[in-house]
């Protein structure tokens, strides 16, 4: 029989991991502002649209609605309290209990800051690259609940 030490975490064993990947992402975040600056929502979208290459998504119809109701899907599976519907021809995705907003919390990084906003022009190439057509994000709210809009552009 295989040893498995996943099987006996402890609670405190989670708590040091989530203080691991919060001081990773904290100079994750801080590096890529220093040597990419102004570029760095360009990063994030070309990350998002790798991350939605390796997703369990296949779109038959790539629109931003069947996008988003895959990611939503996707998310969930994952544990994620997300929520996500179109109003006024753009995406509002809201997040309970944001696992960025947990991170900014534990590194006392501001709370829509560099990180936030990194996260929201991830999530936007995401759905750029399932729905076939660029995306832009727009923060509405932050906090225990986090709110952001994202507008498409339709191809030529």
């Amino acid at each position: 029989m295989i040893a498995n030490s996943e099987l006996r975490l402890t609670s405190e064993d989670y708590d040091k991991a989530f203080t691991e990947v919060s001081f990773l992402l904290d100079m994750f975040v801080d590096t890529i502002g220093v040597f990419i600056g102004k570029s760095t929502p360009s990063l994030a979208v070309a990350a998002g649209r790798k991350m939605a290459n390796n997703m369990p998504i296949h779109l038959t119809q790539p629109t931003p609605e069947n996008a988003l109701d895959e990611l939503i899907r996707v998310f969930k599976i994952q544990q994620m309290e997300i929520e996500g519907h179109f109003d006024t021809g753009e995406a509002v995705i809201s997040i309970n209990h944001c696992p960025i907003r947990s991170v900014c919390l534990q590194r006392n990084m501001p709370i829509d800051g560099p990180a936030c906003q990194m996260f929201h022009y991830y999530m936007a190439g995401i759905m750029a690259e399932l729905a076939g057509c660029p995306a832009r994000p727009k923060t509405i709210s932050t906090g225990e609940s986090c709110t952001f809009n994202l507008a498409f552009s339709r191809p030529r």
